[in-house]
């Protein structure tokens, strides 16, 4: 994802429509002070459509310079993921966030409470972490929680590190509604996961302490 010069998109947008997108400025000020609103707003639509073109073609120069999915997330202010998700048609051949910065994939799982237990298996519950974990930012969580609220069923996400259950792959339709690879943002955010996932293997089983707290038959 190289250039041979910088800000190349940008300039060629400046090239085609600089003219244009100027005019239309001038033309949105002159009907809006002649009272012609209708005119105005339309005007308004098209110098929106532009600025949104604009704005690809900077991402796009920022994609090509070399930049990846975290330093794009934080010009968007977005979770890299979703950056990933928004802009990665303005790249070619580009790599998803847990492919450039492998190191902070982790792998996340979602099931229906009513549904789906949520095995040990799966990780830990997201809401166990930090409120302001970057996961919580995720595209995929935003969703899930979003269209859980809207159809106001409850849902449980866990979290783990990458190993055996990453993707999609061998998961049962019981198991879980979702399975999904993702990143964190910083290394920091993976220790705390790390904490959390020993804290919770460290637990003993509450099937486990029912069993010893049950009299022997006789």
């Amino acid at each position: 994802m190289t250039s041979t010069r910088t800000g190349a998109h940008t300039a060629t947008f400046r090239e085609q429509y600089g003219c244009s997108f100027t005019d239309g400025l001038t033309a949105t000020t002159q009907a809006a002070t002649a009272g012609d609103f209708k005119q105005a707003t339309t005007l308004t639509g098209r110098f929106t459509a532009a600025a949104q073109h604009l704005h690809h073609s900077v991402v796009r120069d920022a994609l090509a310079a070399g930049w990846d999915w975290w330093q794009i997330g934080e010009l968007l202010t977005l979770h890299p993921q979703a950056a990933f998700d928004a802009y990665a048609n303005l790249a070619d051949a580009t790599r998803t966030p847990a492919r450039q910065r492998p190191h902070l994939a982790v792998v996340c799982t979602a099931g229906l409470v009513a549904e789906h237990d949520m095995d040990t298996a799966h990780g830990i519950d997201l809401d166990d972490l930090d409120p302001q974990h970057s996961l919580t930012t995720d595209p995929t969580v935003v969703q899930l929680r979003a269209a859980a609220q809207l159809l106001g069923d409850d849902i449980w996400i866990a979290v783990k590190l990458p190993g055996e259950y990453e993707g999609d792959d061998d998961l049962d339709d019981d198991a879980a509604i979702r399975r999904w690879t993702t990143v964190a943002l910083h290394p920091d955010e993976l220790g705390w996961l790390r904490e959390a996932l020993a804290l919770n293997a460290e637990e003993p089983d509450d099937d486990e302490d029912e069993d010893e707290d049950l009299e022997p038959l006789r």
